[in-house]
């Protein structure tokens, strides 16, 4: 046992922690004024039964996903093969651009309280960025 050790226990048998009696008067008597905590079991549910409500739930989203990256996909394209001194290799494939959808999108419209708050915020901006700006100059 270390130095600080054994002083650490000399100082915890010193310090005295007795009760009063008026304060231990007062705990048993907050303590018998409470109502007694009835203690509810909670409802058991079958593990099996959740287990399987789950597993069924991932399948189900498992072959949706699949069924939607397959929507609309033909068979593989066959790779076009060359002859080359009398050997046939095939040829590397060709990157096509990405076919997207056509989308029709217009542009948000604002309404005239977006438009003063958009402002608003563009002039906080500003103010904010021409203080920083005198605090760097003051100080540099």
């Amino acid at each position: 046992m270390d130095e600080f050790e054994k002083r650490l226990k000399r100082d915890a048998q010193a310090i005295s922690a007795d009760v009063s009696p008026e304060l231990k008067a007062r705990i048993d008597a907050s303590l018998r004024g409470t109502e007694r905590v009835a203690v509810v079991s909670a409802r058991k549910s079958a593990p099996t039964q959740i287990g399987l409500a789950s597993s069924l739930t991932g399948l189900a989203a498992v072959i949706v996903l699949v069924v939607i990256a397959n929507l609309g996909k033909q068979g593989p394209d066959p790779i076009p093969e060359i002859s080359v001194a009398g050997r046939t290799e095939p040829l590397a494939p060709i990157d096509f651009p990405l076919i997207l959808p056509d989308l029709k999108i217009d542009s948000a419209q604002f309404t005239s309280p977006l438009e003063e708050e958009l402002l608003k915020l563009r002039a906080d901006i500003k103010k904010a960025r021409n203080n920083v700006k005198e605090d760097i100059d003051f100080t540099f």
